[in-house]
């Protein structure tokens, strides 16, 4: 680093001429870089202006401050969109070699097919090259100046927290390296932990295929602890916090991705409450953060007990995301383009538009249509409704799409979720949406034909904010809020980092973000970079809501509907409180989670925690694996389990396999769900029946079409009966009002079937069925009858897997998705399959015979790929 070149870079910047040459570059950069033919109101720099600008962007590339590399990239890459002068290009490439950008250099040699002209810029190039390489699975990387810090201080083996732009490649180096530290040791047991199961398939299926050469690498997302000594777990938070109920095995290593979510409510929680078990059962473990641009690592830290871990962090991000304010012309059907830069905007042009523009309700469809078709592109939508009417409306502006690839997904989506679904006609046109209550392997579908430009727009809410690799050329986005309305808004965090799926590191120097109408956003959050700020959500909760606290740790009601996100915060909260006072350092843990708590506060909870924690009748294990629910209510629960056992009705609502019940399930289940929602939730009325009619089906493995199919039947027969009733009303009385009926819509008893499947099936009763399976363990165990323990069927993790049996269950910890693992049990004739017996089988089987959708069959050879060693591999 040049102090000399510090200095005068920090004078280039203050120049207002400096300023707005830079603003003009970069106008017409982003100009060149828009899918359509753009009036500017000025000319493109000419060589000597361009050149003017490389020599700043050259001081600014020795400066050494991040402000100034960026500059330095934004001139070279903005130079490299204007000009293809071969001189220009060779200087671009210079500046890209010194600040270490290799990726964006490769690609930018590879396009223009430009090589440095003398010997000392060979050697330069070659060097820093060297320098900046690893090997990763045999094959040569070059890695940014970013990732080789991050890579050497990974390789040193202590804990560490990353935060970088989502681009900047910072999950690839992880994986690596937990991969090679896999492959060299002889025991050991890793986790990967990742807030969403999009994310968590992702990263799964990316380990399995980097370890395949090894098949005693036991990689499964499934929380069951295994006596085999090479063990891998990619786990969401609450999986996590199952793995470490039903084990005290030392973890190894611990990778905690999209780390801000220790901001996350109860979630957040959970993710602490890991991570500090991890650290408590061995100070060795060693722990690695990732956050996409973040701050307050360091008080985080401190929280979680684990003070003085070293930060890698940077951020520039390694390509151009242009941030575009996209609005209509007054009087005129055109649209306008504004640079937003550091200084304000910068006017790129306009454009004549051949669709009108003036309703406000189909203007982010229409300005998507214009400027979407020069690549792939992501269109932001409020909530899963949005996003699907959103979808729908850009489809409509399109011809349907002659490709195989969205036939074969067409094809896929008819035979494996229901050939009435809505997404059907859209993905013929190339466009689809995406939401995290869709299933898994369609979510994943979806995924692969965006990736391979099959789907040229994908409708997205939130679930895409975080972590998932997708990138795109253009990102849209016309409201700062989410959910329904325009009250409640993003963190600004989260947009910036949906904003960073624009631009691809190695395959593209530049992405646009177009903000549509963005003057007009109540907020105007794209203005400056924002940072997710880490912090502990326990601290902030115990600290800002201490009464709430204490109204729960005194088993009183709070003013606030339960469930809602500040009954589930207070709840767990309190539960944690009550969990650390019966280890019996609720007092110290006070002092370390909720140090600004004031003295009467802080003696008011912890006497409330201690008196709760000695008032329960719950054992500490059953405490210590549930304390997100509410801990009174699990007591009452309790009570109302040993009275049964006590009258002799216990038997008839201990789980069972669906399988063994038969018809019977239904029944069967529709108790225990009652009494889970009734003790737990509050809920007196027959909300068991509803759920308890999905998850059945959903625990014995029946496809999505049939359980789908029989909620669609359900509905239209429901609206028949109340048609009929009207019918018989207006026959009593002539003058009655008969109400209209609409007809059902397939596609809304879809969306609310995904919506029970992903968020009460799935989420609420598990956490609720493993409480219960807790107690009624412990209620045997107490009373003499620990024989009868193993009667008790996991419908927990049957519910979390969507399958029973264990041929299933080995076939999803194999790689495959429940709708793959659900096909291929019924044509194994053995339900009882351990995982090394399913290996074989999943290597030896022979599609041919059977009718499987090529989407399945792909999976299927994509599964047997990694879980053969490479020189056996079965392809398909």
């Amino acid at each position: 680093m040049s102090t000399f070149a510090a200095e005068l870079s920090s004078r280039f910047v203050q120049n207002e001429k400096f300023r707005r040459a830079l603003g003009h570059l970069q106008a017409c950069g982003a100009a060149s870089a828009l899918p359509c033919s753009v009036v500017q109101p000025h000319g493109i720099p000419d060589q000597n202006a361009i050149g003017k600008m490389l020599y700043c962007a050259s001081v600014f590339a020795q400066s050494g401050s991040e402000l100034h590399i960026s500059m330095a990239q934004t001139i070279a890459f903005n130079a490299m969109l204007i000009s293809q002068e071969s001189s220009v290009l060779e200087r671009c490439a210079t500046i890209l070699t010194e600040i270490g950008n290799f990726p964006s250099l490769t690609y930018a040699e590879k396009r223009h097919s430009t090589k440095p002209s003398t010997l000392l810029g060979m050697i330069q190039r070659n060097i820093v090259e060297q320098l900046n390489t690893v090997e990763v699975a045999g094959s040569s990387i070059t890695l940014t100046d970013y990732q080789r810090k991050v890579w050497d201080s990974l390789q040193e083996g202590r804990s560490l927290a990353i935060s970088a732009p989502t681009s900047a490649g910072k999950s690839f180096l992880v994986i690596e390296h937990l991969c090679r530290d896999a492959l060299a040791l002889p025991h050991f047991v890793f986790v990967y932990i990742a807030p969403t199961r999009a994310l968590l398939s992702e990263v799964h299926l990316k380990i399995k295929e980097r370890l395949a050469s090894d098949v005693t690498i036991r990689v499964t997302d499934i929380p069951t602890f295994e006596g085999v000594p090479r063990q891998i777990f990619v786990l969401t938070q609450e999986r996590f916090k199952v793995l470490l109920s039903i084990t005290s095995s030392p973890i190894n290593f611990v990778v905690v991705d999209e780390a801000q979510n220790l901001s996350d409510g109860a979630r957040g929680m959970i993710l602490q409450d890991c991570i500090e078990q991890c650290y408590a059962r061995d100070h060795k473990t060693h722990v690695v953060m990732l956050a996409p641009g973040a701050q307050g690592f360091a008080n985080a830290l401190e929280s979680l007990g684990m003070p003085g871990i070293p930060e890698v962090s940077t951020t520039v991000s390694p390509v151009l995301q242009n941030r575009i304010v996209v609005s209509k012309t007054p009087a005129l059907n055109q649209l306008e383009f504004k640079l937003l830069n550091a200084h304000g905007y910068s006017l790129i042009g306009t454009m004549p538009c051949k669709v009108g523009l003036d309703l406000v309700e189909s203007k982010l469809a229409a300005v998507a249509l214009e400027l979407g078709s020069g690549g792939a592109s992501l269109v932001y939508a409020k909530t899963p409704t949005e996003a699907a009417s959103l979808a729908g409306s850009i489809a409509l502006g399109l011809d349907d799409v002659a490709d195989a690839g969205a036939n074969e997904l067409v094809e896929f989506i008819k035979g494996h979720i229901h050939h009435e679904y809505h997404l059907i006609g859209m993905v013929k046109k190339g466009v689809a949406f995406h939401y995290g209550q869709m299933p898994s392997l369609l979510r994943e579908a979806i995924e692969a034909a965006f990736r391979a430009g099959i789907i040229k727009f994908l409708v997205c809410t939130t679930t895409l904010f975080q972590g998932i690799n997708l990138p795109a050329r253009n990102v849209f986005i016309n409201t700062p809020a989410k959910g329904r309305g325009e009250k409640v808004m993003l963190d600004p965090a989260l947009l910036w980092n949906f904003a960073g799926r624009a631009g691809r590191m190695g395959k593209d120097i530049v992405g646009n973000v177009f903000l549509i109408d963005y003057d007009a956003w109540s907020t105007q959050p794209m203005d400056t970079f924002y940072k997710f700020t880490i912090r502990s959500a326990l601290s902030e909760f115990v600290t800002e809501n201490a009464t709430d606290v204490l109204t729960v740790l005194n088993k009183g009601k709070l003013d606030s509907r339960p469930g809602d996100e500040r009954s589930r915060n207070a709840t767990a909260s309190a539960g944690m409180l009550v969990n650390k006072a019966r280890q019996g350092d609720v007092t110290d843990y006070l002092i370390r989670v909720a140090p600004a708590l004031d003295y009467f506060e802080f003696r008011d909870i912890q006497e409330a925690a201690n008196r709760a924690s000695e008032e329960l009748l719950l054992p500490q294990h059953v405490i210590e694996g549930n304390w997100t629910l509410d801990l009174f209510a699990l007591d009452r629960l309790m009570a109302h389990l040993v009275e049964r056992l006590n009258d002799g009705t216990l038997d008839s609502v201990v789980p069972k396999s669906p399988s063994d019940l038969g018809r019977a399930a239904f029944s069967h289940y529709q108790e225990i769900f009652n009494i889970l929602f009734r003790y737990i939730k509050g809920f007196d009325k027959n909300f068991g029946g509803y759920v308890a009619r999905i998850a059945v089906k959903w625990m014995e493995g029946k496809p999505y079409p049939f359980i789908l199919s029989y909620e669609i039947r359900s509905e239209k027969l429901r609206i028949t009966k109340k048609r009929n009733q009207e019918n018989l009303n207006l026959m009593a009385d002539s003058n009655y009002r008969v109400k209209r009926i609409a007809e059902a819509d397939p596609s809304k008893v879809i969306k609310k079937a995904f919506d029970t499947i992903e968020d009460v099936v799935r989420f609420q009763l598990v956490q609720m069925g493993k409480a219960y399976n807790d107690i009624l363990i412990h209620i045997f165990n107490d009373n003499g009858l620990a024989h009868k323990v193993p009667e008790i069927f996991d419908f927990a993790l049957a519910l979390e897997l969507g399958v029973s049996t264990n041929t299933g269950r080995a076939f999803l910890e194999l790689g495959l998705s429940r709708i793959a693992a659900s096909e291929l049990q019924k044509l194994i004739p053995n339900s009882d399959l351990d995982i090394s017996s399913a290996r074989q089988k999943l290597l030896s089987f022979d599609p041919s015979p059977h009718k499987l959708s090529s989407v399945i069959l792909a999976e299927i050879d994509k599964v047997r790929s990694t879980i053969a060693p490479v020189d056996t591999a079965v392809s398909g």
